[in-house]
């Protein structure tokens, strides 16, 4: 089998009103086939917006504290400065290969543009091909609030891993829920999902436009269905006032 290679970055910045932006680049290997992506989401006023390119740009450049990275195709650019020391996990390994996750800015002081606020950033390394992973169920998101953040990776299948940081420590967690995270320790994360940013199969959403994608990628990568939400978010502490923030969170269901 021809050797896989996809290197996918993910970056945001919300601003305090909750407008989002998100920034997807990257390139997948897989024998002689080769394909460089980027792609924006904007939302503004409860609207959303997706912009693509698929030429060839440079990955984000990180120097010390600081991120930065631009789309001459896509018109944009952006600045991450972290606030919070970079986390890193190899989430899943196996004789078909691996997938390691990079969390470089947990939480950052972000512009993109015009829009600022907090931002995040990761960087995703897969040898594997995405529709050959044991999996069921992925759920991913992060909160940023001036006081606290929360990072989540929650897989469930035949294989199943959950990574939860929250304030730069690893945390336990009761349930992982689209609209709610228990920790042990009895604090709640409610998530509003008052803004969908993109649903649907993947073969009609985040991989629609790719020339050729239909004949590389197998069907039950095409089919897996997305949520991905913006939600205004709020850390329930019993004795303690509410923290609230703004989440940027998605479940991916993948078929039998």
């Amino acid at each position: 089998m021809a050797a896989f290679r996809l290197s996918k970055w993910y970056l945001d910045c919300v601003s305090d009103s909750g407008d989002a932006t998100i920034l997807y680049t990257g390139a997948v290997r897989w024998g002689s086939f080769c394909l460089n992506y980027s792609s924006v989401l904007e939302s503004a006023a409860g609207a959303v917006t997706t912009r693509r390119s698929l030429r060839a740009v440079e990955e984000p450049v990180l120097a010390g504290d600081s991120l930065h990275w631009r789309s001459g195709s896509l018109r944009i650019e952006g600045d991450w400065s972290a606030d919070s020391a970079p986390l890193r996990a190899m989430v899943f390994s196996s004789g078909a290969g691996i997938v390691e996750w990079h969390c470089l800015m947990p939480r950052a002081r972000a512009r993109i543009g015009a829009r600022q606020g907090l931002g995040y950033a990761e960087h995703l390394t897969m040898t594997i091909a995405p529709w050959r992973l044991p999996l069921r169920t992925l759920r991913w998101g992060r909160f940023l609030s001036a006081s606290e953040w929360a990072v989540w990776i929650d897989w469930q299948g035949e294989f199943t891993r959950t990574l939860v940081y929250r304030n730069g420590r690893e945390a336990g967690t009761v349930s992982i829920e689209d609209a709610r995270i228990v920790f042990d320790d009895g604090t709640r994360l409610v998530l509003d999902r008052s803004l969908v940013i993109r649903e649907g199969p993947l073969g009609l959403t985040a991989l629609s436009g790719i020339p050729g994608i239909r004949a590389l990628a197998a069907g039950r990568l095409l089919r897996a269905t997305e949520s991905k939400w913006r939600s205004r978010a709020r850390l329930e502490r019993e004795g303690a006032p509410p923290v609230e923030g703004w989440a940027i969170h998605e479940t991916v269901e993948w078929p039998a």
